[in-house]
């Protein structure tokens, strides 16, 4: 588990070649999301589901990472638990 907070309006433009960012993510993983990846949600389906914009806590990393969430968790501003993986973005 990964603990992460939400980066606020950073939707943007999605990467060329890619229709979302949730299309992104699964392009460079590998995976196909079917659910939320924060720990705890419930949430499961496709059309609920977006590529968020995350940083990670508590590490000096300051990249910018995509993980499937739900739109209620892509809209939380507390810190939060994720399942792995993240996906860099290059900001």
């Amino acid at each position: 588990m990964i603990k992460v907070k939400n980066l606020n309006e950073t939707a943007g433009r999605v990467p060329y070649g890619y229709d979302s960012w949730l299309h992104f993510w699964e392009s460079k993983t590998g995976q196909r999301a079917n659910s939320c990846y924060r720990v705890g949600c419930s949430v499961i389906g496709r059309s609920n589901l977006v590529g968020a914009h995350v940083k990670k806590v508590d590490s000096f990393d300051n990249s910018w990472y995509i993980v499937p969430l739900c739109q209620a968790d892509n809209m939380r501003s507390d810190e939060f638990y994720v399942y792995g993986p993240l996906v860099p973005v290059n900001n």
